[in-house]
């Protein structure tokens, strides 16, 4: 047991948390993102976008070259091109999913997973895609190719990831429907479409935060409350009934989805009569939350 737990502290020494766990999330999104390819748009002849797009016409004009081996090769310009414009993390983690992803595209290329309608295979392969290249994204990295653009993108102009890489996938596919077929471009903007949404969707579910306005006449017990039970900061702001003309304490405060149940029975046990104002918060960033980026 002892010697279980000192080995736990050198992995966690050798390989911080902060490290192992986006690494295992993205090698998993990459898992994901090839599986959707090889599994499900090859055998329907369907397309994608970015540098795998490109790889997918081609593979399509020459079945014998490697999907996973020129998705390797057309990225290495681009990381090339990149080196100044980004952090070495989020280079490290992108060179971690192209690498992933080149090398899951090779060992999945035997995979088919039988899904005979190309409009449910379209929108099964989004969902996975979407998941997969989500988690990538999440954990600061990228498959590489348009990825990396889009991200630098998203942390320069908080353009949407999903936005950008529609816009950029788009190129693939004119290039497919006038070299390959026309319907098979058409059904892979669905593909596109919906890995691009589900995902914007998974990218936001890690950030999405609540922010609540709670005016009440109780307002130091409640703060009280939101310091020590849900171990979350506070601020109070001073204000003025419009109509009784009296002074007010407004309390505000950012918690995440998970807390709000508990949040709303602490305000109703200090004061029943309490205002509370909960609003979407599709981020959040600072002490207790999310770090600022660096690319």
């Amino acid at each position: 047991m002892i010697k279980a737990k000192k080995l736990v502290e050198i992995v966690q020494t050798v390989f911080p948390k902060n490290i192992w766990l986006p690494a295992l999330s993205i090698i998993l999104g990459a898992l994901m993102w090839s599986i959707s390819i090889n599994g499900i748009l090859v055998h329907h002849k369907l397309l994608s976008g970015g540098v795998s797009g490109l790889a997918l016409v081609i593979y399509y004009l020459l079945p014998k070259l490697s999907i996973g081996l020129m998705v390797f090769l057309m990225n290495i310009p681009i990381f090339i091109m990149g080196w100044t414009m980004i952090s070495g993390k989020f280079f490290a983690f992108s060179l971690l999913g192209m690498a992933s992803f080149s090398f899951f595209l090779t060992v999945t290329a035997w995979l088919e997973i039988a899904v005979e309608n190309p409009l449910l295979a379209c929108l099964f392969a989004g969902v996975i895609s979407g998941v997969g290249s989500g988690l990538i994204f999440r954990a600061g990295g990228s498959g590489g190719g348009t990825g990396i653009i889009a991200m630098v993108l998203n942390r320069r102009f908080s353009v949407r990831v999903g936005i950008v890489s529609f816009l950029l996938n788009s190129i693939p596919l004119v290039l497919g429907a006038f070299l390959i077929d026309l319907n098979a471009a058409l059904y892979s903007i669905i593909y596109v479409y919906v890995s691009g949404s589900v995902m914007d969707q998974i990218i936001a579910s890690f950030n999405e935060r609540r922010s609540v306005w709670i005016i009440s006449s109780q307002s130091s017990e409640i703060c009280g409350q939101i310091l020590n039970k849900l171990r979350r900061g506070a601020t109070l702001l001073s204000g003025k009934g419009a109509y009784t003309q009296s002074p007010v304490e407004v309390i505000y405060s950012v918690i995440s989805p998970f807390e709000l149940a508990k949040l709303k029975d602490l305000v109703i046990t200090a004061d029943p009569k309490a205002f509370l104002i909960i609003n979407q918060t599709q981020e959040v960033i600072g002490k207790g939350f999310d770090q600022p980026a660096s690319f």
